[in-house]
């Protein structure tokens, strides 16, 4: 495994999304930055809104995001038009001075903006359709031409009445059709995209505390707190894999045939027949499709090319 000749970003990544014409990189204190199609910086850093980013979605040209700040009990959704970049937004400090809704400071540079009146629990988009999750409120399914296609109630499991927080949402993807949404207690709904249509609903029998699901396909990755990891298909045995510690990012392998894991300070290829490792000194972010090879992003912000 290589360095890249690559810069560095700037800052420590939480995300990066690649889309058609280039990358898009956001970091930890919801700073962004725009790449091109080699990964090299296009204009400067900027942030458009002074919190986190809680998570992000890519819709066609557009970036859905949203952000949380539990000290100021604030949330904002927006979504941003990637032709035309990112701009600065308001300092930290105005937040505190205006805490009503018609005052309310929003993200710079954005198409549109919300105040979200809950905590957003999990977002996931298509090329036309984007569906979050407010706690305590619901599920919303919004277009890609800004109306409400549908909502359903907060998902419930009555097997997880004992379990602290266990009905907490953690996960949302779509996979063709059908969007799967998993919670704290590794409980599973899955809905008909099209109108919302509850068609199944499980829980997983397992140990632990369910921090992540990567989905492909029908099969499903579940990754818990502890760094166990569960490879979960229709009508097979669960695979289980011990990690180091949690998984930062996975996604299916085609050339390997594998689940291929970016872990607490490792690398790992996940199948039936395969089990490999390379350890790191520092934490991997998320794992980058860049061309023909598919690179590491770094906590420090570097990429390296994958081991596998």
């Amino acid at each position: 495994m290589t360095e890249l000749s690559v810069e560095p970003l700037p800052f420590h990544p939480a995300q990066i999304w690649q889309w058609a014409e280039g990358y898009i990189a956001v970091g930890i204190d919801g700073e962004f930055l725009k790449l091109d199609s080699k990964l090299q910086k296009i204009g400067e850093v900027r942030k458009p809104f002074p919190c986190p980013v809680q998570s992000t979605a890519l819709l066609g040209k557009e970036l859905i995001v949203t952000w949380v700040d539990h000290e100021l009990m604030l949330a904002r959704m927006a979504s941003f038009e990637l032709d035309k970049g990112f701009e600065d937004g308001s300092d930290r400090g105005e937040l505190r001075t205006r805490t009503s809704i018609d005052s309310a400071i929003h993200p710079a540079g954005v198409v549109w903006s919300h105040v979200l009146d809950a905590e957003p629990l999990a977002l996931c988009s298509t090329e036309e359709q984007f569906v979050f999750i407010l706690w305590k409120k619901g599920i919303y399914a919004m277009g890609i031409d800004k109306s409400e296609h549908w909502r359903m109630p907060e998902p419930r499991w009555e097997e997880l009445e004992r379990f602290p927080h266990g009905e907490v949402v953690i996960s949302a993807s779509i996979e063709g059709p059908l969007l799967h949404i998993w919670s704290r207690g590794a409980a599973h709904n899955v809905y008909q995209c099209e109108n919302g249509e509850l068609l199944s609903s499980d829980v997983v029998e397992c140990d632990g505390i369910l921090n992540s699901v990567y989905s492909h396909e029908e099969s499903h990755l579940l990754c818990f707190e502890n760094g166990d990891v569960i490879w979960q298909r229709p009508d097979t045995p669960q695979i289980l894999l011990k990690l180091k510690g949690p998984v930062q990012h996975a996604i299916w392998s085609v050339k390997h045939d594998a689940w291929h894991i970016a872990g607490w300070r490792e690398e790992v290829l996940f199948s039936e027949s395969i089990q490999q490792r390379y350890d790191f000194d520092e934490i991997p972010v998320q794992l980058v499709t860049h061309k023909d090879l598919t690179l590491i992003l770094m906590n420090s912000g570097e990429f390296v090319e994958s081991s596998f």
